[in-house]
């Protein structure tokens, strides 16, 4: 009997045209997958993981980890009254854009990035500690394909930046990694930015297999504590993050992209992407209860 949790998931599906769900030969998504012990960083579970894929929101990990950095070095005050200008709004993700009142402190505005990944927080953190200074972290802290690349828009021409962040799933796996052991930076600033994505309430992609309160997971739930940030653009969906449980920890990053054009009708790509991410999320969870699937229920 197969004892691997991660044995269902090894082959990513890919879905042809909608509503049918074809063979993962006809699938026209390209993925980038990786699952680590947490103690060993042994890989658990590979796909392409070198592969560099947009990632949406992701890239607001590097946002955070300057804002704390600077904090840390004196150079901004979290408790002081972020500017939130008009140039700064942008619409979809978040809820600071919907207040009447956007007045918030930098350190609440970190906290809406991660809980909500609130896109007008993010413009406005970015322009308070230079947009340069932000697209810097991820290539000072070693990562040759991950980073943040530019701030969230309405519209993205020719002029700016491809994509607002892109990764590779083996080193996003890696920064969480990094993140959980106190590596990045240092361990104040490390755990800074853990705490405000500890309030991430997005469960619809590989956290969903966790089975967690999806508005209450800050405390451990059912013994299994979760760190992550996720990332949503048409044609795009990616969840980075930790899981520890009784048995143990895993490191994961899931990416996936596709042409928005296929993402159409009654069954589009994105539910079988979100599908196979669901199903890396609990083989995720059963490892990390030191489960076996002869064990689940």
């Amino acid at each position: 009997m197969d004892r691997n949790p991660f044995s269902a998931v090894e082959s990513p599906p890919v879905v042809g045209p909608p509503p049918v769900v074809h063979t993962a030969a006809e699938v026209p998504v390209t993925w980038s997958i990786a699952v680590t012990d947490l103690a060993s960083g042994r890989p658990l579970l590979q796909h392409a993981p070198r592969t560099v894929l947009p990632t949406a929101s992701m890239g607001k990990v590097f946002l955070l980890i300057e804002v704390f950095s600077q904090a840390a070095a004196g150079r901004l005050d979290l408790g002081a009254e972020l500017p939130v200008l008009p140039v700064h709004v942008v619409a979809d993700s978040g809820l600071l854009h919907l207040f009447r009142d956007r007045t918030v402190t930098v350190q609440d505005a970190c906290l809406l990035v991660g809980a909500v990944s609130d896109n007008l927080a993010t413009n406005a953190l970015a322009d308070l500690c230079g947009l340069g200074a932000v697209r810097a972290v991820a290539r000072d802290l070693g990562f040759g394909s991950t980073g943040f690349l530019d701030t969230i828009r309405d519209v993205r021409g020719p002029e700016h930046p491809w994509a607002p962040s892109c990764g590779t799933a083996h080193e996003l796996a890696r920064l969480f990694a990094l993140l959980h052991a106190g590596e990045i930076v240092s361990a104040e600033v490390s755990a800074q930015v853990l705490d405000v994505l500890a309030a991430g309430v997005d469960t619809s992609m590989v956290a969903g297999g966790l089975h967690l309160d999806p508005l209450a997971h800050i405390e451990p739930d059912g013994g299994v504590v979760l760190r992550h940030k996720t990332g949503h653009d048409a044609g795009v969906r990616v969840d980075a993050g930790v899981v520890t449980g009784r048995a143990g920890g895993a490191a994961y990053a899931v990416g996936a992209h596709w042409d928005p054009g296929a993402d159409t009708g009654p069954m589009p790509v994105r539910v079988a992407v979100e599908g196979h991410m669901r199903a890396i999320g609990h083989a995720v969870l059963r490892y990390v209860l030191g489960e076996s699937p002869a064990q689940d229920r």
